[in-house]
């Protein structure tokens, strides 16, 4: 049954206010309703965890024990008093007929959603039970323990305890740092951005690279259009004109999946125009390295130190030598070996890219992309800043990332206030101001089987897996060729699921484990995070509604059943206080009580100015430099970045001539991945999915607007309306990420996702990209 706004105020007594909509038909229909029923209220303070990044700190109001309100808890820093849309809808959410009530057990085949209730004994003894079997037949590695990035709760402990191989979020090649190309210049340890947002106001360049922040990151606009006021110039580089653009200085649209060729172009221009910063680029990267002729790897002496050509002494010497002058450039001879430079090998290699050939491959014109490098490198402080679910997820987007960041190395713009290069939404940073946390430890003999494959590659790979345990909408939303993954999933023996809503992955599923939302506990403490520099407590807003659950307490409960709970927190305050029991001084005077008194929120004992990133130079690459020229990857081809056309969607691919358009999926601002697909009051504005197709692709396929249409591959289809659209290039179709099955005429969007892995992939820090843009289609009407 469709539950309407009026008819869910009636059953709930109030609503949330639902300003961000910013409609005056719901603020009419708001005020009154939130007048309503003020006796028997109270106010409870919460975080809103689902995978936005945003982490809003809600202050939320109870009456008659129903969550009626929803607003932005006050900060210490005001800057981040806000919530979005998304937030706002969880007090229908918290309440949809989605929800799962009861435990199930599956009556039907796998997919069918057929099942029956049963009670919690009953579905964890059944847990148990074959988590016990399965893992005395085959050992602990052959369960799979997994939860979605949104998850608030991961299960990890009691993976640990059993032997379990474990995925978590960061599993999933996430981004172009998280999946290595970054992290390959700069370290393992930088995994997501080396200036917080809230430095954009020190930049004199932006740019945005497939970075639609004011669409997915809405509660960090603000940071945006501050940068804007004083006068940061903000360029949004995508091949749609998006939100964010219409609100940039520039656009500069490229061809889809060819950030590499413009990054490229870019550093041939720095190079050849020495556009470099000389000091920095001799001091702090691998610039000065020398590279030997024979087998070009860098030259070491016996202690394994690094050389470098000395030209204080004519000689080569240890790159940390006293007293030394490197040499940028040059060619020289040690014990007989033809040697060169780093920048000098890198210069002759960049040669090939020249901003000519980088304007035929992306499309953009030649003085566009000299103004812009001319800007970029010369111009002050600037920053890059790439986006989720964008230039991240294509075969080859490790060189990309890799790019990136040696552009902001040439350039000093790694460690510098206005500087920064990394993921540009959801208010990350690589550190952060660095906070040790405590932990809830276990014995020693307790830990994860290693992985032995990445997580995507699981459905198609040799694995021990028999068994399969998560949280959240995993087998739907986080491997791309959708049929292959059901036909894995369906040869297990066993497959249980946690989750609030009745998503896709749960009709997979033999046993279904209710629960409940954020808002929802059986303890007045539930959860903790430390966020935006930020300590935020969770408290119990409302009883566990129907016969949820709350993540703790299926993990307790469980691990009873398993015998192993002596190991766990016997409440979550217990494990709040175990994180909170740390040595940093930025966490000084933060506890339980602190916070209780402080509306669940208080910032840490850190300095006021925005986080910058490694502003003392020193790298966490093995010689503490930025490295442009990496060994690991010559048997690749790749020691220096090269260019590659996309895996698929490239009109190089023969595949091209019969799928001749790139599907692109972004975030939208309705949904955070599948989460609030089913958001009834989202659905209202935003009711069905929508390929959005350019008019000369349309009309070639005599395709009208919002006639229905099928698009597909070799993989499979999906059958939708389409929206006829003006702000985006031929040759390209979208359509928003994230929506259920259930919302398509016909199939689901992530049957026609590229599957296909780069196999250096697997020398990354997290592993093969995930790359579910670098994919072809076809549309065609669906007559009738």
């Amino acid at each position: 049954m469709e539950i309407s706004r009026r008819n869910f105020i009636k059953a709930s007594g109030g609503l949330a206010a639902f300003g961000m909509i910013g409609t005056g038909s719901l603020n009419r229909w708001i005020r009154p309703a939130a007048a309503e029923g003020a006796e028997e209220e109270k106010i409870a303070y919460t975080f809103h965890p689902p995978n936005c990044g945003g982490r809003c700190s809600m202050k939320c109001t109870v009456r008659k024990g129903k969550l009626v309100k929803i607003e932005p808890n006050e900060w210490p820093d005001g800057h981040h008093k806000k919530v979005c849309l998304r937030g706002l809808s969880e007090v229908e959410r918290v309440y949809s007929p989605d929800r799962l009530k009861t435990p199930l057990k599956r009556v039907g085949e796998r997919g069918e959603g057929k099942f029956v209730a049963i009670s919690w004994d009953e579905a964890l003894t059944t847990i148990a039970d074959k988590l016990t079997e399965i893992k005395g037949k085959y050992g602990g590695k052959s369960i799979l323990w997994s939860n979605s990035s949104g998850v608030q709760y991961p299960m990890s402990t009691l993976a640990a305890l059993i032997g379990a191989q474990e995925h978590g979020a960061l599993d999933f090649g996430i981004d172009m740092s998280q999946a290595g190309g970054q992290s390959i210049v700069m370290g393992p340890f930088n995994i997501t951005n080396t200036n917080e947002i809230t430095d954009w106001v020190n930049s004199n360049l932006v740019l945005l690279v497939g970075n639609n922040l004011l669409e997915t990151s809405l509660t960090d606009a603000a940071f945006f259009f501050d940068a804007k006021e004083k006068g940061t110039k903000m360029v949004c580089i995508d091949p749609v004109f998006s939100t964010t653009a219409a609100k940039c200085d520039q656009w500069i649209p490229l061809r889809p999946g060819t950030d590499s060729a413009l990054y490229l172009g870019m550093i041939h221009l720095v190079l050849n125009n020495q556009w470099y910063d000389q000091e920095y680029v001799r001091s702090y990267t691998s610039a000065p390295f020398l590279i030997r002729e024979d087998n070009q790897r860098i030259l070491r002496d016996e202690g394994n130190n690094y050389l470098v050509w000395d030209k204080n002494s004519d000689s080569p010497r240890p790159v940390d030598a006293p007293g030394i002058l490197p040499e940028l450039e040059g060619e020289f001879t040690v014990n007989g070996v033809k040697v060169k430079t780093v920048l000098t090998a890198f210069t002759e290699h960049i040669r090939q890219y020249t901003p000519a050939w980088a304007a035929k491959v992306t499309e953009i014109p030649e003085e566009v992309i000299t103004d812009l490098t001319r800007e970029y490198a010369l111009g002050g402080p600037a920053s890059i800043q790439w986006g989720l679910g964008g230039p991240d997820k294509w075969y080859h987007s490790d060189t990309t990332g890799r790019l990136a960041t040696i552009l902001a190395g040439l350039t000093g713009n790694i460690g510098r206030v206005g500087g920064g290069v990394g993921q540009g939404t959801q208010h990350v940073t690589c550190w952060s101001w660095v906070t040790a946390m405590g932990s809830w430890d276990l014995p020693p003999e307790f830990a994860p089987a290693p992985a032995e494959v990445p997580f995507s590659d699981i459905p198609t790979a040799s694995t021990s897996i028999k068994a399969f345990f998560f949280q959240g909408n995993m087998l739907h939303q986080m491997i791309p060729d959708y049929n292959t993954s059901l036909k894995w999933a369906d040869s297990l023996e066993f497959i249980a699921v946690v989750d609030n809503q009745h998503c896709d992955s749960v009709n997979y599923a033999d046993i279904v484990l209710p629960a409940c939302s954020s808002f929802e506990s059986e303890y007045d403490i539930a959860y903790l995070i430390n966020e935006r520099n930020h300590i935020l407590l969770q408290q119990k807003v409302i009883e566990p509604l129907f016969e949820s659950k709350s993540d703790f307490q299926i993990e307790k409960e469980l691990a009873q059943k398993l015998g192993l709970d002596q190991y766990l927190p016997e409440t979550p305050e217990d494990y709040v206080r175990a994180l909170l029991n740390s040595p940093d001084p930025a966490l000084q005077g933060i506890t339980v009580e602190a916070l209780k008194a402080n509306q669940c929120i208080m910032r840490l004992n850190v300095p006021d100015q925005p986080y910058v990133a490694y502003l003392d130079r020193v790298f966490g690459t093995e010689s503490t430099k930025l490295e442009f020229y990496n060994e690991l990857f010559l048997e690749d081809h790749c020691a220096f970045p090269v260019w590659e056309e996309p895996n698929e969607a490239s009109p190089a691919n023969p595949l091209y001539q019969k799928y001749p358009l790139m599907l692109g999926s972004p975030h939208a601002r309705f949904r955070a991945h599948s989460t609030f697909s089913n958001a009834r009051w989202l659905l209202q504005i935003n009711n069905e999915p929508l390929v959005r197709i350019n008019p000369i692709d349309a009309q070639a396929r005599g395709i009208q607007n919002k006639e229905f249409v099928e698009v597909f591959n070799d993989r499979g289809s999906f059958q939708c309306r389409c929206q006829i659209v003006n702000d985006m290039r031929p040759g390209m179709v979208q359509l928003s990420e994230g929506w259920w099955s259930r919302y398509f005429q016909k199939g689901d969007l992530q049957e026609v996702t590229n599957p296909n892995k780069n196999p250096r992939g697997k020398k990354l820090l997290y592993g093969p990209i995930v790359a579910f843009l670098d994919t072809l289609v076809e549309v065609k009407k669906v007559e009738g």
